[in-house]
């Protein structure tokens, strides 16, 4: 009998925190002309011995566990069940995920979705990219944030990141009044009142997806 690594495919773990939605997906997957080799588990306990997978499906709840640190050549693609802007761009900047597909997605364009990121691509929806690039930074000065300087640009990241003042201040080395004098003057550059407005200007910096 062959083992998983032998057999020709690729391997699916679907490692989502709703076993019913783990089913659903692992049964589409199965009936796929494509040889995928789904595997549902909650837990990486849960997973067959000598499954090693290729792609690695994850929500948000399961993406924390960190799958990369036993499986480390895989890709991760997070289910978005409805995450808010901030969230989901804060899981955008502190993993390398290789794509974003929604709950809300239809099988076709889940399939499409699958292929792409099999060919080596990075899937994320346009109108998903947009809502996050844009639909929080309406009120941002359209070229305000060109005139930030590399260091309020690392700052702007690691707010979005949920860094703390004096965690910045370390990173940085420099001191927390410094780290809240670059907040004050990015606030005014980019014309806005509070840290979560930061959250989506951030994608526009930088992101593991272009990684």
């Amino acid at each position: 009998m062959k083992s998983y690594s032998e057999e020709e495919g690729t391997n699916i773990l679907i490692n989502l925190s709703n076993l019913f939605l783990c089913q659903a997906v692992q049964k589409f997957l199965e009936g796929e002309p494509t040889p995928y080799r789904a595997v549902a588990a909650i837990g990486s306990s849960a997973v067959p011995e000598g499954y090693i997978p290729d792609k690695i499906l994850v929500d948000a709840n399961t993406l924390v566990l960190n799958p990369l640190a036993r499986w480390p050549d895989a890709k991760l693609i997070l289910i978005d069940t409805g995450l808010h802007k901030e969230e989901l761009i804060t899981l955008l900047l502190n993993h390398k995920l290789y794509g974003i597909i929604s709950t809300e997605t239809d099988l076709q364009l889940f399939r499409k979705a699958l292929n792409a990121i099999h060919n080596g691509q990075v899937w994320i929806d346009n109108s998903k990219l947009k809502a996050l690039i844009h639909g929080q930074n309406q009120q941002i000065k359209a070229p305000a944030h060109e005139t930030l300087s590399k260091k309020e640009r690392d700052v702007v990241l690691l707010v979005a990141a949920g860094r703390k003042n004096r965690e910045i201040a370390e990173k940085l080395s420099i001191s927390e009044q410094t780290v809240k004098a670059h907040l004050n003057r990015i606030f005014r550059k980019v014309n806005v009142t509070c840290r979560s407005q930061l959250v989506p200007l951030a994608l526009t910096f930088a992101s593991p997806l272009s990684q």
